[in-house]
């Protein structure tokens, strides 16, 4: 485990981090977005308006408030974005669920709107279009999953960390100082970071959103979990175990709030 730092220390450390996104193709191409929708989340006010989105569930810090945000974010802006297409495939609702469900983790987007909750409120300045937030948000959320998986047998090692980094640099195109930078954030603070809470999150999500098929984005959660798994070459029965076990948390906090709302409507 690497040194822990103060909040102060952590965000100090992304001083010299100049983007998130250094291949802005390969980030498009893997979430399947066409040249207009692109475009779009690089026009002026888009950071700052995602990024809002982004703080209202991170301080929020509960899944209740995860309904209203998607709904605005969903409803109103997303649409006007011209993104629809794009999310409502899987890896469009893992990149939203992601950007609303922030209180369930802690990586850099929370750790940023801790920070400034009482200081000047601004985006970092390495946060330069909405498809940086969105790529802060994205790598928080399978971060901290790959790493749950990675440390199942007690040790997140340099090799798997090693490519952890060469994956989200090759695959999603990531700059290479942030991806140091994050995982830092996020193994540091692993611990705060609960498999239940996060399931928990996507599955009031995915209910609050009927659009969202929940089978898929799981099914696209955990093919992205062995992706990463397999980065270093191989994947142990340990990994595979701990993908499963991520996977059958998902569907029990899915089945829980499933049978709640059936109870609340016969109440009705």
């Amino acid at each position: 485990m690497i040194e822990l730092q103060t909040l102060e220390e952590q965000v100090k450390s992304f001083d010299e981090v100049r983007c998130v996104i250094a291949n802005e193709e390969k980030f498009k191409l893997k979430l399947g977005i066409g040249r207009d929708a692109f475009a779009s989340l690089k026009v002026a006010g888009v950071v700052g308006k995602i990024w809002d989105v982004g703080g209202a569930a991170g301080t929020g810090g509960t899944v209740a408030a995860s309904g209203a945000v998607a709904s605005t974010f969903f409803g109103t802006f997303w649409t006007g974005l011209g993104w629809t297409a794009a999310a409502s495939t899987p890896v469009g609702w893992v990149i939203g669920a992601a950007v609303v469900s922030g209180g369930a983790y802690y990586g850099v987007s929370r750790l940023f709107h801790s920070y400034s909750s009482n200081r000047i409120d601004e985006v970092p300045k390495f946060i330069n279009t909405g498809i940086d937030v969105l790529a802060t948000s994205a790598f928080d959320l399978l971060g901290s999953l790959a790493i749950k998986v990675a440390v199942i047998d007690g040790v997140f090692d340099k090799i798997e960390r090693s490519a952890m980094v060469d994956y989200f640099i090759e695959d999603w195109g990531y700059d290479l100082d942030y991806v140091n930078q994050a995982l830092d954030v996020l193994e540091q603070n692993i611990e705060k970071s609960r498999l239940s809470d996060m399931a928990a999150e996507l599955a009031r999500f995915a209910n609050d959103n009927p659009d969202c098929n929940y089978h898929s984005i799981l099914k696209e959660i955990l093919s992205l979990l062995k992706e990463i798994a397999e980065a270093d070459g191989k994947l142990d029965e340990r990994e595979e175990m701990a993908i499963q076990k991520v996977g059958e948390a998902f569907q029990a906090q899915k089945s829980l709030l499933g049978n709640l709302s059936s109870k609340l409507w016969a109440r009705k």
